[in-house]
């Protein structure tokens, strides 16, 4: 192969070889995020949750919820700083938005993983802890309100999981990222049910509530920046030599 034939193909880095084979990509995300639920499934059919199997049913599939919550939330982040990265390198691929196209397209998988997680946390309460029994459900929400806030973060999900397809984007137009960025506000309450939960001295949400405040800083910087275009898929240009 000559210089010249080598010069004029990008050069195969972690963006190039994400776009082009987006499809094994993808399957190996949904099998990485799926091992959780797999993992929890065996403890329980095994009979090995430890001595206390509700609570350890109870806080794995929440944690999952609210990680997969940040997951989401650190993917424009993630491509903006891509972007940056390429640039300040010089890379031959990933210097354009659109060359991260595909981690928008991986953010409606991690979203309806964080919807999966929410929906088991809840039916593992609804099932398990209230025993199928509205009274309870009540005073549970009356009484501790930890539950109020859990409840209020999974309806707030529920239209965010129903709009995170193209039809839904196309749809609603700007509404659509008005609505999602509700994201936010779920991940507070989220934090905020996790918090409620802990005894005195109980710190386990704080890695949780530092990532978040760190989201949450770099998308205040990225709008006092006035870049706030990279949140979904932008058109792609018509690839030239060296892109």
């Amino acid at each position: 192969m000559t210089m010249t034939m080598m010069a004029a193909k990008p050069l195969r880095n972690i963006a190039w070889l994400a776009k082009h084979h987006f499809g094994a990509l993808r399957l190996v995300s949904f099998i990485t995020w799926l091992c959780p639920a797999l993992w929890l499934a065996a403890e329980y059919f095994s009979d090995s949750l430890g001595i206390n199997p509700l609570n350890r049913l109870l806080h794995f599939s929440g944690r999952w919820a609210l990680i997969m919550l940040l997951v989401t939330l650190a993917v424009t982040p993630a491509r903006r700083l891509s972007v940056l990265v390429s640039q300040t390198l010089h890379a031959r691929y990933g210097k354009r938005i659109s060359d991260w196209n595909w981690l928008i397209r991986l953010r409606r998988q991690f979203g309806l993983f964080a919807f999966f997680y929410a929906c088991l946390h809840l039916a593992i309460y609804v099932a398990f802890d209230a025993g199928l029994n509205g009274a309870t459900i009540r005073d549970d929400v009356r009484e501790r309100p930890f539950i109020l806030l859990g409840f209020a973060a999974f309806a707030l999900l529920i239209p965010l999981a129903a709009t995170s397809n193209q039809a839904a984007i196309r749809a609603l137009g700007r509404g659509w990222r008005r609505l999602h960025m509700v994201s936010y506000l779920i991940a507070i309450l989220a934090l905020g049910h996790f918090w409620l939960q802990m005894k005195v001295g109980q710190v386990s949400p704080l890695p949780y509530s530092v990532v978040l405040v760190l989201l949450f800083a770099a998308r205040l910087a990225a709008w006092r920046l006035g870049d706030r275009g990279v949140g979904v898929e932008v058109k792609e240009r018509a690839a030239g030599r060296g892109v």
